[in-house]
């Protein structure tokens, strides 16, 4: 089995050639054949008619009919075209042949006059068809060269002095070597051709599975390299083909999977910080509690304390298994109609106290009083939420978050915009993907793991929607996706 991407392009590029030579070389052969024959039709037709015009002359003048001169007439003429010529009665026997070749002797019959005769009835045959080609009938079986027989019907009737009638048969042979030695010479011609397309095929097959085997096996040990964690090679594109297009994808591949990696070891270190914190400090305090170093009275405070910490961490492992769902698509949705803006006022009343420690200013542009969409009402309560909190999470004191609604070619869109910090214009693709966190320092997001964001997405995504973010660093950032409108006369 040929395992190489050059054995395989080679095999294919010389089958190809072989088999277009070949039917290129079979068509022409047949053409120049077929064109050789009908000149060939043209010739025996003119010497058949002169045959006959001849005969009618020696049949009706009997004052010169002179049968020798007629024999030395067809001599000549066959001699001339390269031809044999025959004259029958109807019965087949010969009366005047131009020649008789011995390989044809042997095999003819003897009349009751003692004249050559035919011996099959096919080769005299009344219903004979006017050209046939090969041996005639076995006739030049031993002439090991390909025939065509022209066969001519004549009648010559009103032949004085008693008014008679003459019928029979003009058989006038040719050879055909001519198209067998052309076919020889266009078959070799094409033999030839065929061998040195095979070399330059050779060539450039050689030439361009080397250009595509080459960043191929760039790819297979990048792959090896990526599979055991290096991600810092990449392959250089040269052209605009799809091999430069595969080039491209698999670098882009090795740049998402270096991302992920990275994302992953900082999930790693999220989430390791946000259990071992709660963690330690539920150690801490029940530990406190059963060896009597935390007083009595403050066993409750403390309490509180570990309530917390537990929810928080309970709140972690919730939003893991909800992502983990809906990338499963096991998440069901269940899709009613509800007014959006409404949906808005709740869920901003919720932060009212976090909006009020901030001195965040709240603005509500609705495009309309009521907006009517067909969506899953808790979940787009929680993309609600979730975009609300990290507006106000990451948009500084005294600033401004505004919540827009408007409808556009039969869509809802909701904007959650902000005036904060912005998010980097390098880390704007990355934004929706798990774990992923632009605050690094951890200054502001002390408590998130970068899972909100890949769940507003997944939830979105799961409604056939759309969810995109604008933002501009040091200016703020605007998080707009859609849903279904529904026109409020059919929400009732």
């Amino acid at each position: 089995m040929i395992r190489t991407m050059f054995g395989k392009i080679l095999i294919i590029v010389i089958l190809v050639l072989v088999i277009s030579f070949t039917v290129t070389g079979v068509l022409m052969n047949a053409g120049l054949k077929n064109m050789v024959v009908n000149q060939k039709i043209r010739q025996l037709d003119n010497i058949s008619e002169r045959v006959v015009t001849a005969l009618d002359t020696l049949i009706r003048n009997p004052v010169v009919a002179d049968t020798d001169l007629f024999t030395a007439f067809l001599q000549t003429l066959a001699h001339n075209t390269d031809t044999v010529i025959w004259v029958l009665r109807k019965d087949g026997t010969i009366l005047f042949y131009s020649a008789m070749p011995e390989y044809v002797q042997d095999k003819l019959e003897s009349s009751d006059e003692g004249w050559p005769r035919l011996p099959d009835p096919r080769q005299y045959a009344s219903d004979m068809e006017d050209y046939i080609t090969g041996d005639f009938y076995g006739l030049f079986a031993n002439s090991k060269v390909e025939w065509i027989t022209k066969s001519e019907h004549f009648i010559i009737s009103h032949i004085p002095p008693y008014n008679l009638q003459v019928d029979g048969l003009v058989l006038v042979h040719a050879q055909l070597p001519v198209v067998f030695g052309t076919s020889s010479s266009i078959l070799g011609i094409f033999v030839l051709s065929g061998l040195v397309g095979s070399v330059i095929a050779f060539l450039f097959v050689a030439i361009l599975t080397r250009r595509m085997v080459k960043p191929l096996n760039q790819m297979k040990n990048l792959a090896k390299r990526v599979a055991s964690g290096e991600f810092g090679e990449k392959i250089a594109v040269k052209g605009e083909d799809e091999i430069a297009d595969l080039s491209r994808s698999f670098n882009e591949m090795v740049t998402a999977l270096k991302n992920l990696e990275q994302m992953r070891q900082d999930f790693i270190g999220n989430v390791s910080h946000e259990l071992r914190t709660p963690i330690t400090t539920i150690k801490g305090f029940v530990e406190g509690i059963l060896d009597g170093v935390i007083p009595e009275e403050r066993h409750t405070e403390y309490l509180t304390i570990v309530r917390d910490e537990v929810n928080r961490m309970n709140k972690l492992v919730n939003e893991l298994l909800d992502l983990a769902k809906m990338q499963a698509g096991e998440l069901k949705l269940n899709i009613t109609v509800f007014d959006i803006n409404e949906l808005v006022r709740r869920c901003v009343i919720s932060f009212q106290q976090m909006l009020i420690e901030k001195e965040l200013n709240f603005n509500a542009d609705f495009e309309s009083e009521k907006i009517f969409v067909r969506a899953d009402k808790e979940l787009i309560q929680r993309v609600v939420l979730n975009l609300l909190n990290n507006a106000i999470k990451f948009t500084p004191e005294k600033g401004t978050i505004t919540v827009k609604t408007y409808v556009a070619k039969e869509k809802a869109y909701v904007c959650v915009e902000d005036t904060g910090k912005g998010i980097p214009a390098n880390e704007l693709k990355y934004i929706f993907e798990r774990f992923y966190k632009t605050d690094k320092s951890r200054s502001e997001d002390r408590v998130g793991v970068g899972l909100g964001l890949a769940i507003v997405r997944n939830i979105i995504t799961s409604h056939n929607e759309e969810i995109k973010v604008e933002s501009e660093e040091g200016t703020g950032s605007r998080f707009i996706f859609t849903l279904r409108n529904v026109p409020e006369i059919e929400s009732y």
